[in-house]
């Protein structure tokens, strides 16, 4: 595929910071923001209303015909619609982050999400964050971050976002979820996450969000130079 826009690919595992840093760094750059997880999140919204295994790929996939996703931006936020129907806060419970991962390992799952990512980006400026990006999404990116943390730090900024939101959340639970979550992210049969090559690695562990922030800003700006 020949690059049509200006692209940032930031991924990386669970709970790193990917998406408010992609978020934040779009807005630094005046670049538009597509949260690829919120799609895959959707789907298991759906799949969970829905009554769907979602363990059960056959099941799940022969729903996505009749699934809808839309991302429209109101007041600069973006906002997953599912079927005409804002989820946006919907989408963010533990349960549903769970099912994500889950339903992201299905193939026919990630080329309808992948197509719709692909197209969004081959025009413009984007920021774009996910566990595929600059190996699969957009391999052509001319910036690829990957973040990166230790499970536990991981996992406790897992819990302070989920008590944030009025979630109840276990530490001890939580650790687990992201555990499992790391291993199906890394050695699922369609596009694992990996580090490319020619990515550049940040730990966030011991990072604050506006510092990890301010080093992707002055990255891309070097780049567009």
């Amino acid at each position: 595929m020949i690059a049509k826009g200006f692209a940032v690919a930031i991924d990386g595992p669970v709970g790193v910071g990917k998406s408010t840093t992609a978020r934040l760094v779009a807005e630094k750059l005046g670049m538009a923001y597509i949260d690829t997880g919120a799609m895959y999140r959707t789907v298991a919204l759906c799949m969970f209303e829905r009554g769907v295994n979602l363990h059960d790929p056959a099941a799940v996939e022969a729903q996505l015909d009749t699934v809808n996703i839309a991302l429209k931006y109101e007041n600069g936020l973006q906002h997953l619609y599912l079927n005409d129907r804002d989820v946006t806060m919907d989408i963010r419970t533990q349960a549903v982050s769970e099912g994500a991962s889950v339903v992201a390992a299905h193939g026919l799952v990630r080329e309808k999400l992948v197509a719709q990512q692909k197209k969004l980006a081959e025009t413009g400026r984007v920021v774009m964050d996910g566990r595929d990006i600059g190996s699969f999404v957009l391999p052509w990116a001319q910036v690829k971050i990957y973040l990166d943390a230790d499970v536990e730090i991981r996992a406790r900024r897992r819990v302070l976002d989920l008590e944030a939101k009025s979630q109840p959340a276990d530490f001890a639970e939580v650790l687990k979820e992201t555990i499992i979550r790391d291993d199906r992210d890394k050695n699922r049969k369609h596009s694992p996450l990996i580090q490319t090559v020619d990515a550049i690695c940040i730990d966030t562990g011991r990072m604050s969000a506006q510092e990890v922030v301010t080093t992707i800003v002055e990255i891309v700006r070097r780049r567009e130079q």
